[in-house]
């Protein structure tokens, strides 16, 4: 058999063997930068889309803004409207019925009593004050106090004292006095005179300051 013969000088022939050490390096630099690449456009695509999410956030937000701003508008309308339901609350709840006083005196009249003269001087409503917003109107304290005079006239004092007595159970009535009480004339039979007499009391509010105000029949303007 021919040998073969090495022709490459001795001082090169080194050169010519693989280096396993080298090649392990080259080739795991290669895998670590191909795991690098895949890892780069991974999270490129996801912060692509993270980004696309942010935009879309920032525009529903915009939106969003943009919506309240539009409603602010409303939100001074309300206020105005609270305010103004509470000032006439305020107003309502300072009423003084007078119906509710002639209803109760209807009840407390004697029987044999008949009354000429009514003179009733109700307690001032709150006074409303201030701007024209309803935000800056203020309200007066109203009188607390008002009068009643009743001139009327019976057959006996006692239906006067009786009808006194009564009028202090009036909720609506305090500090009744008695002005006079005397005989308009002689009559034959002496029962049969007729009493005269005049009454004075202070009147109070009737209106529970608590009593809600009825909205369904008040309509309150928001402009």
């Amino acid at each position: 058999m021919v040998r073969r013969i090495n022709l490459v000088p001795a001082t090169q022939r080194a050169r010519t063997k693989t280096d396993v050490g080298l090649l392990g390096v080259v080739v795991g630099g290669i895998v670590v930068v191909a795991i690098i690449g895949l890892s780069y456009s991974s999270f490129s695509g996801k912060l692509s889309s993270k980004q696309d999410e942010l935009s879309q956030l920032q525009a529903q937000n915009q939106q969003l803004a943009a919506q309240l701003a539009s409603l602010a508008d409303y939100e001074v309308l309300a206020t105005q409207r609270e305010a103004t339901q509470k000032l006439v609350q305020e107003v309502y709840a300072g009423r003084t019925l007078v119906s509710d006083i002639l209803g109760d005196l209807s009840l407390v009249m004697p029987e044999n009593a008949w009354l000429s003269d009514i003179s009733i001087q109700t307690p001032d409503p709150p006074v409303v004050t201030g701007g024209g917003a309803a935000t800056s109107k203020k309200v007066k304290a109203a009188s607390l106090q008002g009068s009643m005079a009743l001139n009327g006239s019976t057959y006996k004092f006692q239906d006067v004292a009786t009808f006194l007595v009564r009028l202090e159970q009036m909720p609506s009535v305090s500090e009744v006095v008695l002005g006079s009480a005397g005989l308009v004339g002689e009559d034959a039979d002496s029962s049969k005179s007729v009493r005269s007499f005049s009454v004075a009391s202070v009147v109070m509010n009737t209106q529970d300051p608590s009593t809600a105000l009825p909205l369904s029949e008040v309509e309150v303007s928001e402009q």
